[in-house]
């Protein structure tokens, strides 16, 4: 059931969207503000795939290799993906190690570091740059409800059948506290150990390598992911985006965040984060990034923090 979850969830959230230009609006602007929304949307002008979108069920049980030629190593299979809201697609999960699908661990790793990668005969497959080694001496990833964490098996068909109601569901009364409609809920992530982080130069990080980057707040939860990255004239950089709060990556509001005073963090797979000295309550209160009023209000829609 997660599984159909993330291929219905996430259809569009692996790459930039692109909106069609011609296409007749299925909303009219009117419609769209009393939703809550703000056009342009996918809602209402559609949308038309790039050539680098791809979807959700044709990223699951793809295999990984270590680069794109012929004899490059086979190093795990894409089982599953973790999203966050406000944030998209966290981790994905691969199956490493064991024969034939026997003894196989899962291991989490971060989306931006594998490359939907061009083979020199035009195809193309996951590549990412590590090895078998590396990914099954990593940290086994364990569902929060699984078996080994809960000590009780998954249901089976059967089972989870015989525990569907007769009749008209919505007849029933549900206890409020038991929905997940509950709009003053309040999401507790948990926060990340820094124990085995490490900074490093950040001087030599590129535009892409920051994309996707998690952003971390005072309590060291994600807040948010950087998005964006911003350019003063003599190519160097002004600003990062950071988008904070929505859900999958759907509302977050974009703030740009000052590059000069900020500090990345690194463990020992090469995933990156950023720590900031904020809370989300703090970055949603901020002025939201705006491309077409940024550089003559540059000094309030950037935030800086200081060391």
């Amino acid at each position: 059931m997660r599984r159909l979850l993330a291929v219905s969830a996430l259809t569009l959230l692996l790459a930039p969207t692109s909106f069609a230009q011609d296409a007749l609006p299925l909303l009219t602007a009117t419609e769209v503000e009393r939703s809550g929304l703000t056009a342009p949307t996918v809602l209402s002008q559609g949308y038309v795939n790039a050539s680098s979108d791809t979807l959700v069920s044709k990223l699951l049980d793809e295999t990984v290799f270590t680069s794109t030629a012929d004899d490059a190593e086979s190093i795990g299979t894409i089982n599953d993906l973790v999203i966050s809201p406000g944030v998209g697609i966290s981790a994905v999960i691969l199956g490493v190690g064991g024969f034939l699908g026997v003894g196989t661990k899962d291991v989490a790793v971060d989306f931006t570091q594998l490359e939907w990668a061009l083979r020199d005969d035009g195809s193309r497959r996951w590549v990412m740059a590590t090895t078998a080694e590396a990914l099954t001496s990593a940290p086994a990833f364990i569902w929060a409800d699984s078996e080994e964490m809960t000590g009780k098996p998954a249901l089976t068909p059967a089972e989870e059948q015989e525990q569907m109601l007769d009749g008209d569901p919505n007849a029933t009364a549900v206890d409020p506290s038991l929905t997940t409609d509950q709009p003053d809920r309040q999401d507790q992530p948990s926060p990340i150990d820094r124990s085995g982080l490490a900074s490093f130069d950040k001087t030599g990080l590129t535009a892409a390598e920051m994309l996707g980057i998690g952003v971390y707040g005072v309590d060291d939860q994600q807040i948010g992911s950087i998005s964006d990255v911003l350019f003063n004239q003599d190519g160097s950089v002004d600003a990062v985006i950071v988008d904070v709060g929505g859900f999958l990556g759907m509302g977050a509001k974009p703030v740009a965040v000052a590059y000069e005073n900020l500090t990345f963090s690194a463990d020992t797979s090469s995933n990156r984060y950023l720590f900031l000295n904020a809370t989300r309550e703090q970055l949603e209160a901020q002025p939201a990034y705006n491309p077409d009023t940024y550089q003559a209000e540059r000094s309030t829609q950037r935030l800086i923090f200081t060391p």
